[in-house]
């Protein structure tokens, strides 16, 4: 993990309604004041399992090129550096807040920077805020000091330059944008990124297939595969409140630690197509596990997939279109040993 290039421009107005204030930088920052922990806090920045992902593209076509993209295009291709290009994105920030329904946006300090992180190449952008702080001299005297804040990332992107050059992926933008609409309009217009609504969804039903598919190759049973499940769906859950995201490599790793790679195989074949980072769906997780529950001298528990299909609900009543045959078998002689009884 490295940051290669860095800079900051500040784009932002007082108060409501006021012009938009510029100050651009004509050369990079220096990286030299820089540390590990600094650097390591940047980076990490965009390495949250709750962001969201998309790519380019303009009115829900991808086809299309926004500003963003075209720039960068200019900078790979090297016929703009890397100050040039990002002093051109931050003035259409600056153009974009200056709308006349923008005048509530304050803006702030843009951040760009161009890191190494997992063999790939990225550019991240972040609008960053001043907090008031206290700071303490070498005589420990204290004193009020203007500083800004890393803790509190509101709005952000970072593009995998590596991937959206050599079209890997169609995720390969990372993006936060706040909580509120418009935050979140703006700053994705800015960028030019749009969602893939579908992605989580897909991707985990895609690695549940992935899971079966394997397990049936090891000639696991039903039961032995429903175990797999469980240990993904824990392993999912566990990362996922760590705030950490959901790598294909450490589900492997947690699922099948004897034959990580083989697995893995068949999770990125043509089949399931499943890249490194998958997007979780909490819907679709939940039908990694059994429905089952415990009382009154019963005990019933059914794969989630069959909910609503030959198991359904109504008025308070679990009606089974199909059961074990084990269990029609046992019910069956019992009902004859009633009716000899009787």
């Amino acid at each position: 993990m490295a940051i290669k290039n860095v800079i900051l421009h500040e784009v932002t107005r007082d108060k409501d309604g006021e012009p938009v204030i510029k100050n651009l930088r004509d050369e990079e920052n220096s990286l030299a004041g820089f540390g590990e922990k600094l650097t390591e806090q940047l980076i990490e920045l965009f390495s949250q399992a709750t962001l969201n992902m998309g790519e380019f593209g303009v009115d829900n076509d991808s086809t299309l090129e926004p500003a963003f993209e075209q720039q960068l295009k200019r900078f790979t291709s090297q016929e703009t550096n890397f100050v040039e290009t990002t002093r051109a994105m931050a003035e259409r920030f600056a153009d974009i807040i200056s709308e006349p329904k923008l005048q509530t946006v304050k803006g702030g300090i843009l951040a760009f920077y161009i890191y190494e992180y997992r063999n790939s190449e990225l550019l991240a952008v972040t609008v960053l805020n001043r907090i008031e702080g206290i700071n303490a001299s070498e005589v420990l005297d204290l004193s009020s000091s203007t500083i800004i804040d890393l803790n509190r990332l509101h709005l952000g992107a970072s593009i995998n330059l590596t991937e959206w050059d050599e079209g890997l992926t169609s995720r390969y933008i990372k993006f936060k944008t706040g909580r509120s609409v418009e935050m979140r309009d703006y700053f994705e217009s800015f960028i030019g990124c749009q969602r893939d609504k579908q992605a989580a969804t897909r991707e985990t039903t895609a690695l549940k297939s992935a899971i079966q598919t394997y397990s049936a190759t090891l000639e696991l049973d039903h039961d032995a595969t429903q175990i797999k499940l469980d240990s993904a769906y824990s392993f999912i859950q566990e990362q996922k409140k760590a705030g950490k995201e959901i790598l294909l490599s450490h589900v492997a790793n947690a699922v099948f630690p004897d034959s990580v790679d083989e697995f893995l195989n068949v999770a990125r074949n043509d089949e399931h197509q499943l890249s490194e980072q998958i997007a979780i769906s909490p819907k679709e997780l939940k039908r990694y596990i059994r429905l089952s529950g415990r009382g009154n001298g019963i005990s019933i528990s059914f794969d989630n997939d069959l909910f609503g299909k030959t198991i359904n609900y109504q008025d308070g009543k679990l009606i089974f279109d199909e059961i074990p045959e084990t269990l029609k078998q046992s019910i069956i002689e019992l009902q004859r040993e009633t009716d000899n009884n009787g």
